[in-house]
């Protein structure tokens, strides 16, 4: 009937490197930023490789409403009633089985993207749309909770699975015993009454184009950051800009061949003639990947940054 909840069982310690290293940056971002730390631990495991900066709970279900409609036909119709009487017990078929809500943790699009703990759903507090920082190893929790099989795409890169059901998984070659032995996946599925524990990290590498939309010539200061590269290439010298972990290689690098009011060359991308396509707000994937200014498409309003 849709009530269902997830039992979270954390280390007995935290491995020690957890509080150094990357993590180390990116608290002082988060901080930052005023971001709020949800983490129930550092790490998912007794285990070093299990270290996180961020946590994310996925519970996948679905529901088919002729059941809920079926049961609440049947306890109106019985009136008042004794537990356990006779007549007083719901005979509510639920086969066939045909969904038509799909949810995680209790919420529906566009809900399941509202704020973790918003007010106007108390009982269902972590909503299915994560943020991270570049470069941070984000650990998703993703539990099978209805009846039928999910495919879940986080997009952008696979997820190491630590764990299945709590176990982690670990290589049985000897002297190498602490080894993560759990597969990369580029799409996860979520089977009914399974769970499992997953890596999943973004750095924008190889992309070939700015994801941050930075523009030399600009005099907006956040969109002529500087891209100092470290020993792996990344913009990590830097916490608090917004460029923070960049991959300098693509800095100031243009998503579109021929922008409009942006860095006017290179890009690996064209975008489709004005003429066939009209561009509505929330419709053009640059500002959503991170342009730092609005931008304006023929014949579309201002988009937001």
């Amino acid at each position: 009937m849709g009530l269902y909840g997830a039992i979270i069982v954390l280390p007995a310690s935290v491995p020690s490197v957890c509080n150094t290293g990357p993590a180390a940056s990116n608290v002082t971002a988060e901080t930052f930023w005023g971001e709020s730390d949800f983490r129930l631990s550092h790490a998912a495991y007794d285990n070093a490789k299990t270290c996180y900066d961020r946590e994310y709970l996925f519970q996948f279900s679905e529901m088919d409403p002729n059941i809920h409609t079926q049961a609440l036909a049947q306890v109106k119709a019985a009136g008042a009633c004794v537990v356990g009487a006779a007549g007083c017990s719901l005979n509510v078929p639920t086969e066939p089985y045909h969904p038509a809500y799909f949810m995680i943790n209790g919420r529906s699009m566009p809900d399941d993207m509202d704020t973790n703990y918003a007010i106007e759903y108390p009982h269902q507090p972590y909503n299915g749309n994560p943020h991270m920082h570049p470069g941070e190893q984000v650990l998703l929790r993703v539990i099978g909770q209805g009846r039928w099989q999910h495919p879940f795409h986080e997009h952008g890169n696979h997820v190491r699975i630590l764990g299945r059901d709590g176990n982690l998984i670990l290589s049985d070659v000897p002297g190498n015993a602490t080894q993560l032995a759990g597969p990369l996946l580029f799409t996860t599925t979520t089977t009914p009454g399974m769970a499992f524990d997953g890596i999943f990290y973004w750095t924008g590498k190889g992309l070939n184009w700015d994801a941050y939309g930075h523009n030399p010539a600009s005099a907006d200061p956040n969109a002529a950051l500087p891209c100092t590269p470290d020993a792996n290439g990344y913009n990590t010298g830097a916490p608090t800009a917004i460029n923070y972990f960049e991959w300098c290689q693509d800095h100031n690098k243009p998503l579109e061949v021929a922008p409009f009011g942006d860095v006017a060359q290179g890009g690996p991308a064209t975008l489709p003639d004005a003429n066939i396509l009209t561009n509505g707000p929330g419709t053009v994937a640059a500002p959503i990947l991170g342009r730092m200014r609005p931008c304006v498409r023929p014949g579309a309003a201002t988009q937001p940054p």
